[in-house]
């Protein structure tokens, strides 16, 4: 299995964006894949997954704008040992498929929770109160939530209780953008309030607490191929996604 920074391309935007030129990269070419915007039908993730299934959990994977975020749970139905899944998001993505039951990107954490036995804990950082709240109580009850409440008055015992806690278990880390506030990222969904050097200082802790598996990043903006932000947008993530790729590539003990 090859241990790579892959990216992942369905909407064309990170052909906007600079950050990849000096990087080592692994393109993967999905524009071609119907079915997949939003919600993921069986056959597109019959492809999807074939298309991945010579790369490994252990690297670093760019997945596009979150609606693609739950290219996630392919990523981490390769790990075959227990593990923690640390959640960085504005949204819990656990609610149900809102069309017969398809994946989607806002209830991938849902069916990761419901059929992935190796997934022992998740924290999910970052959604308002109200949208924890809203979690189905017999998921929510296996899940440690850090809502944006907490984050914006430095209510951090929580987060530094699931750190504390199960010592033994590596973690996958998912970060969906949107959980930062508008100055430090350009999403097509709705944003939360976190500050970039924030969530770097959070990611710090994970390195200092756990063993690091992978991660995986999304929040782009594909409006912007549209020049919608007239470009502002697609610098503005561009320096984001490097400075999480770089931040990442310092947990030496996994990560390729």
């Amino acid at each position: 299995m090859k241990k790579k920074t892959i990216i992942m391309d369905f909407s064309g935007i990170y052909r906007e964006e600079d950050f990849h030129k000096n990087i080592e990269a692994c393109w993967l070419e999905c524009r071609d894949i119907s079915g997949v915007n939003g919600y993921c039908g069986e056959d597109a993730q019959k492809e999807i997954k074939k298309r991945i299934q010579d790369y490994d959990f252990e690297g670093i994977h760019f997945l596009d704008s979150g609606n693609y975020h739950y290219l996630s749970k392919f990523w981490l139905e390769k790990v075959q040992q227990p593990f923690s899944l640390i959640l960085f998001d504005h949204h819990t993505d656990m609610q149900p498929s809102a069309f017969f039951g398809l994946l989607s990107c806002g209830s991938w954490v849902k069916e990761v929770l419901e059929t992935n036995p190796y997934v022992k804990e998740v924290c999910v950082v970052g959604p308002p109160k109200e949208s924890m709240e809203q979690c189905k109580s017999e998921l929510a009850s296996r899940v440690v939530f850090v809502t944006q409440e907490e984050l914006r008055e430095g209510k951090l015992e929580q987060w530094e209780a699931f750190l504390e806690g199960r010592k033994e278990l590596p973690v996958y880390l998912s970060i969906d953008k949107d959980v930062l506030c508008m100055e430090d990222a350009r999403t097509n969904w709705d944003q939360g309030e976190m500050k970039l050097v924030e969530l770097e200082e959070m990611i710090k802790q994970v390195f200092q607490n756990r063993n690091l598996l992978g991660a995986d990043i999304c929040g782009e903006n594909p409006q912007d191929t549209a020049k919608v932000l007239e470009n502002e947008g697609l610098e503005i993530n561009s320096n984001n996604n490097l400075k999480l790729y770089h931040l990442l590539l310092k947990n030496k003990k996994r990560i390729k």
